[in-house]
Protein backbone atom coordinates (compact mmCIF):
# COMPACT_ATOMS: atom_id res chain seq x y z
CA UNK A 1 0.00 0.00 0.00
CA UNK A 2 1.39 3.44 -0.95
CA UNK A 3 2.87 5.51 1.87
CA UNK A 4 0.47 8.37 1.15
CA UNK A 5 -2.55 6.09 1.63
CA UNK A 6 -1.14 4.77 4.90
CA UNK A 7 -0.59 8.30 6.15
CA UNK A 8 -4.20 9.20 5.35
CA UNK A 9 -5.45 6.11 7.19
CA UNK A 10 -3.27 6.94 10.19
CA UNK A 11 -4.56 10.51 10.28
CA UNK A 12 -8.15 9.29 10.12
CA UNK A 13 -7.47 6.96 13.06
CA UNK A 14 -5.98 9.88 14.97
CA UNK A 15 -9.05 12.00 14.24
CA UNK A 16 -11.39 9.31 15.55
CA UNK A 17 -9.29 8.55 18.64
CA UNK A 18 -8.89 12.20 19.64
CA UNK A 19 -12.51 13.03 18.84
CA UNK A 20 -13.73 10.11 20.94
CA UNK A 21 -11.74 11.32 23.95
CA UNK A 22 -12.97 14.90 23.56
CA UNK A 23 -16.62 13.95 23.00
CA UNK A 24 -16.51 11.62 26.00
CA UNK A 25 -14.88 14.23 28.23
CA UNK A 26 -16.60 17.45 27.18
CA UNK A 27 -19.68 16.32 25.26
CA UNK A 28 -20.71 17.02 21.70
CA UNK A 29 -21.72 20.66 22.11
CA UNK A 30 -18.54 21.87 23.82
CA UNK A 31 -16.18 20.02 21.51
CA UNK A 32 -15.27 21.91 18.34
CA UNK A 33 -13.54 20.88 15.13
CA UNK A 34 -10.83 23.36 16.09
CA UNK A 35 -10.29 21.47 19.36
CA UNK A 36 -9.90 18.19 17.50
CA UNK A 37 -7.51 19.69 14.94
CA UNK A 38 -5.42 21.28 17.68
CA UNK A 39 -5.10 17.99 19.57
CA UNK A 40 -3.72 16.17 16.54
CA UNK A 41 -1.54 19.08 15.45
CA UNK A 42 -3.37 19.78 12.21
CA UNK A 43 -5.23 22.65 10.65
CA UNK A 44 -9.00 22.63 10.84
CA UNK A 45 -9.25 22.54 7.04
CA UNK A 46 -7.38 19.22 6.90
CA UNK A 47 -10.15 17.51 8.88
CA UNK A 48 -12.75 18.52 6.31
CA UNK A 49 -10.94 16.35 3.79
CA UNK A 50 -12.26 13.37 5.77
CA UNK A 51 -15.48 14.70 7.29
CA UNK A 52 -17.83 17.48 6.21
CA UNK A 53 -18.98 18.41 9.71
CA UNK A 54 -18.63 17.75 13.42
CA UNK A 55 -21.78 15.62 13.18
CA UNK A 56 -20.08 13.32 10.67
CA UNK A 57 -17.06 12.99 12.95
CA UNK A 58 -19.36 12.15 15.88
CA UNK A 59 -21.18 9.49 13.90
CA UNK A 60 -17.89 7.96 12.70
CA UNK A 61 -16.56 7.87 16.28
CA UNK A 62 -19.61 6.06 17.64
CA UNK A 63 -19.64 3.61 14.74
CA UNK A 64 -15.97 2.81 15.35
CA UNK A 65 -16.63 2.27 19.08
CA UNK A 66 -19.50 -0.08 18.25
CA UNK A 67 -17.47 -2.05 15.72
CA UNK A 68 -14.60 -2.42 18.19
CA UNK A 69 -16.96 -3.54 20.93
CA UNK A 70 -18.67 -6.17 18.78
CA UNK A 71 -15.38 -7.48 17.40
CA UNK A 72 -14.31 -8.32 20.93
CA UNK A 73 -17.68 -9.79 21.86
CA UNK A 74 -17.81 -12.00 18.76
CA UNK A 75 -14.23 -13.13 19.33
CA UNK A 76 -15.13 -14.22 22.86
CA UNK A 77 -18.34 -15.97 21.79
CA UNK A 78 -16.49 -17.86 19.04
CA UNK A 79 -14.26 -19.48 21.66
CA UNK A 80 -17.21 -21.14 23.40
CA UNK A 81 -18.48 -24.60 22.43
CA UNK A 82 -22.22 -25.10 22.20
CA UNK A 83 -25.08 -22.63 22.19
CA UNK A 84 -25.55 -22.60 25.97
CA UNK A 85 -21.92 -21.74 26.56
CA UNK A 86 -22.01 -19.13 23.81
CA UNK A 87 -25.01 -17.49 25.43
CA UNK A 88 -23.17 -17.43 28.74
CA UNK A 89 -20.01 -16.13 27.06
CA UNK A 90 -21.94 -13.32 25.37
CA UNK A 91 -23.20 -12.13 28.76
CA UNK A 92 -19.81 -12.44 30.43
CA UNK A 93 -17.90 -10.84 27.58
CA UNK A 94 -20.23 -7.88 27.46
CA UNK A 95 -19.29 -6.97 31.02
CA UNK A 96 -15.64 -7.87 30.66
CA UNK A 97 -15.46 -5.30 27.87
CA UNK A 98 -17.61 -2.81 29.75
CA UNK A 99 -14.84 -0.20 29.57
CA UNK A 100 -15.62 0.12 25.86
CA UNK A 101 -19.32 0.26 26.61
CA UNK A 102 -18.80 2.98 29.23
CA UNK A 103 -16.83 5.01 26.69
CA UNK A 104 -19.62 4.57 24.16
CA UNK A 105 -22.24 5.60 26.72
CA UNK A 106 -20.15 8.62 27.66
CA UNK A 107 -19.95 9.70 24.04
CA UNK A 108 -23.65 9.15 23.43
CA UNK A 109 -25.00 10.81 26.57
CA UNK A 110 -23.82 14.36 25.65
CA UNK A 111 -26.40 17.06 25.17
CA UNK A 112 -29.39 14.98 24.10
CA UNK A 113 -31.03 17.70 22.05
CA UNK A 114 -27.79 18.40 20.19
CA UNK A 115 -27.16 14.82 19.09
CA UNK A 116 -30.60 13.22 19.26
CA UNK A 117 -31.00 12.92 15.49
CA UNK A 118 -27.65 11.11 15.32
CA UNK A 119 -27.60 9.24 18.64
CA UNK A 120 -31.09 7.73 18.42
CA UNK A 121 -30.46 5.66 15.26
CA UNK A 122 -26.99 4.73 16.54
CA UNK A 123 -28.43 3.45 19.83
CA UNK A 124 -31.00 1.50 17.84
CA UNK A 125 -28.24 0.03 15.69
CA UNK A 126 -26.26 -0.93 18.80
CA UNK A 127 -29.26 -2.73 20.31
CA UNK A 128 -30.39 -4.47 17.11
CA UNK A 129 -26.85 -5.74 16.46
CA UNK A 130 -26.84 -7.36 19.89
CA UNK A 131 -30.26 -8.90 19.28
CA UNK A 132 -29.06 -10.29 15.94
CA UNK A 133 -25.99 -11.82 17.61
CA UNK A 134 -28.06 -13.49 20.34
CA UNK A 135 -30.57 -14.69 17.75
CA UNK A 136 -27.74 -16.47 15.89
CA UNK A 137 -26.85 -18.27 19.12
CA UNK A 138 -30.48 -19.30 19.66
CA UNK A 139 -30.70 -20.51 16.07
CA UNK A 140 -27.59 -22.62 16.58
CA UNK A 141 -29.05 -24.05 19.79
CA UNK A 142 -32.27 -25.07 18.07
CA UNK A 143 -30.36 -26.63 15.16
CA UNK A 144 -28.11 -28.60 17.54
CA UNK A 145 -31.10 -29.73 19.63
CA UNK A 146 -29.82 -27.91 22.71
CA UNK A 147 -32.86 -25.63 22.71
CA UNK A 148 -36.51 -26.27 22.01
CA UNK A 149 -37.89 -25.63 18.56
CA UNK A 150 -38.84 -21.97 18.14
CA UNK A 151 -40.44 -20.01 15.35
CA UNK A 152 -38.63 -17.04 13.83
CA UNK A 153 -40.87 -14.67 15.76
CA UNK A 154 -40.21 -16.48 19.04
CA UNK A 155 -36.46 -16.28 18.45
CA UNK A 156 -36.72 -12.55 17.78
CA UNK A 157 -38.71 -12.00 20.97
CA UNK A 158 -36.48 -14.15 23.15
CA UNK A 159 -33.29 -12.57 21.79
CA UNK A 160 -34.74 -9.15 22.63
CA UNK A 161 -35.62 -10.31 26.16
CA UNK A 162 -32.09 -11.62 26.72
CA UNK A 163 -30.45 -8.40 25.52
CA UNK A 164 -32.83 -6.30 27.62
CA UNK A 165 -32.21 -8.42 30.73
CA UNK A 166 -28.44 -8.15 30.42
CA UNK A 167 -28.76 -4.43 29.73
CA UNK A 168 -30.45 -4.05 33.12
CA UNK A 169 -27.16 -4.97 34.82
CA UNK A 170 -25.26 -2.17 33.10
CA UNK A 171 -26.56 0.70 35.24
CA UNK A 172 -24.74 -0.09 38.52
CA UNK A 173 -21.47 -0.40 36.61
CA UNK A 174 -21.87 2.60 34.33
CA UNK A 175 -23.45 4.98 36.85
CA UNK A 176 -21.89 3.91 40.14
CA UNK A 177 -18.60 2.54 38.79
CA UNK A 178 -19.13 -0.45 41.06
CA UNK A 179 -18.67 -4.07 40.16
CA UNK A 180 -21.12 -6.35 41.95
CA UNK A 181 -20.84 -10.12 41.79
CA UNK A 182 -21.55 -10.14 38.08
CA UNK A 183 -20.61 -13.73 37.38
CA UNK A 184 -23.21 -14.97 39.88
CA UNK A 185 -25.87 -12.69 38.43
CA UNK A 186 -25.02 -13.61 34.88
CA UNK A 187 -25.07 -17.32 35.70
CA UNK A 188 -28.51 -16.90 37.30
CA UNK A 189 -29.93 -15.01 34.34
CA UNK A 190 -28.60 -17.48 31.78
CA UNK A 191 -29.76 -20.45 33.89
CA UNK A 192 -33.30 -19.07 34.00
CA UNK A 193 -33.27 -18.41 30.27
CA UNK A 194 -31.92 -21.83 29.34
CA UNK A 195 -34.38 -23.49 31.71
CA UNK A 196 -37.19 -22.03 29.63
CA UNK A 197 -35.84 -22.98 26.21
CA UNK A 198 -33.51 -25.90 26.92
CA UNK A 199 -34.33 -29.44 25.86
CA UNK A 200 -35.47 -31.52 28.79
CA UNK A 201 -33.78 -34.86 29.26
CA UNK A 202 -36.36 -37.65 29.41
CA UNK A 203 -35.79 -40.06 32.27
CA UNK A 204 -37.06 -43.58 31.54
CA UNK A 205 -39.94 -44.46 33.84
CA UNK A 206 -39.56 -47.37 36.18
CA UNK A 207 -41.39 -50.47 34.98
Amino acid sequence: MPTQVLQKEDLNKDILAVSGNLFGQFGFKKTTVEDIAKEIGRRKSSLYYYYKSKEEIFEAVVNEEMHRFFRQIKRSVAQAVGARQKLLMYCRAKFHHLALLCNLNGILKGEVQEVQCIATPLRHKFDTTQVALVREILQEGVASNEFKTMSGGEMDSFAYIIVSSVKGLESPLVLNKQEPDLNARIESIVALMVEGIGKQEITPSAS
